[in-house]
């Protein structure tokens, strides 16, 4: 075909161009449950803001964007391991997924297992995850709090 990139590189150069989903705009109960997604403390692995560095591409160096993730690796403990090593992630290690347009979302987490939120959110406690604390706090709050934090992330 005469191409000078491969798929996968091709691939790689649209999703790092593409625009993210458009959240939907805010209202008292997704901006109270994004109180409750920090308070909890999700917001430590999926961090709201994050800035590009330098980049080859115009008009994306320096740039602000708003992916509630940290792209780092965490330990996800034995609920979620899948026992596969992907260069420097171990069987429990996973990058932070970025939560924008999660809402729209019909299966959830690294490989589809959760079909809803909530059942997403509990998954990530388990032993030796690194999200056991984040869960206990999401189960403390009271019903209305949990359910405005779902509905926060239903808005992303």
């Amino acid at each position: 075909t005469g191409a000078t990139e491969s798929d996968i590189d091709t691939f790689t150069d649209v999703m790092r161009l593409s625009a993210p989903p458009t959240p939907v705009p805010p209202t008292a109960d997704t901006t109270a449950g994004q109180g409750n997604f920090e308070q909890v403390g999700c917001n430590l692995c999926h961090s709201e803001t994050l800035t590009t560095g330098n980049s080859i591409f115009t008009g994306m160096s320096n740039v602000t964007f708003h992916p509630l993730s940290d792209f780092a690796l965490h330990h996800m403990g034995q609920g979620l391991a899948d026992g596969i090593n992907q260069g420097l992630a171990t069987g429990d290690e996973f990058r932070t997924a970025p939560l924008w347009g999660i809402g729209q979302r019909l299966f959830l987490l690294h490989d589809g297992r959760a079909s809803d939120l909530v059942q997403a959110v509990q998954q990530h406690a388990s032993q030796g995850s690194e999200a056991n604390q984040v869960i206990n706090n999401f189960n403390n709050l009271s019903t209305q709090q949990q359910q405005q934090l779902l509905d926060f992330l239903r808005s992303l």
